[in-house]
């Protein structure tokens, strides 16, 4: 089923097919691709990757030693990245390897819930097991200072604000 639109109602998704087939997902499976690529990207840098990685790569796989393979090297390309990041570039470089790895997990849980329950049980047993890396994985941090009749506004990832009335 390739999904076509998720559309967030509360703590409920539909999600329609290229059919336009509707499934209804809820609760946690709704939002486990975030929940697993958080959990992904913290452990890529600590303790017990490996075990993590390997977990993982058997999910994506699905029994095709062909497609683990393939989500191994990009399992490890995208580690990579995180640990050539410097100081200054590691919370954004982890923002974009976790947003792509979302995408990938919360596809592949629209497609077969069996597989997002296997995620979210993971998720939450590896959670329980690795707590230091849990609070990572969940931690949102934002900063902002304005002064005189500056504006803010926070919203994750990257953004351009254009003041049309500026040239």
């Amino acid at each position: 089923m390739g999904v076509r639109a998720r559309r967030e109602r509360m703590s409920l998704v539909t999600v329609a097919d290229w059919e336009g087939t509707t499934l209804d997902v809820s609760g946690e499976l709704a939002t486990v691709g975030m929940a697993g690529a958080s959990a992904l990207v913290a452990s890529m840098t600590a303790d017990g990757w490996r075990g993590f990685r390997d977990w993982i790569a058997r999910w994506l796989g699905r029994g095709q030693p062909q497609n683990e393979a393939r989500q191994l090297a990009r399992l490890d390309a995208d580690r990579g990245l995180l640990l050539a990041a410097t100081a200054g570039e590691a919370a954004d470089q982890a923002g974009v390897v976790s947003a792509s790895w979302a995408v990938r997990l919360q596809d592949l849980a629209d497609e077969d819930p069996e597989a997002a329950r296997e995620l979210l049980e993971f998720v939450t047993r590896w959670r329980v097991e690795n707590p230091e890396s849990a609070q990572r994985a969940t931690a949102i941090r934002q900063n902002a200072k304005a002064s005189g009749k500056a504006r803010i506004t926070q919203v994750g990832g990257n953004q351009t604000i254009i003041n049309p009335g500026q040239s």
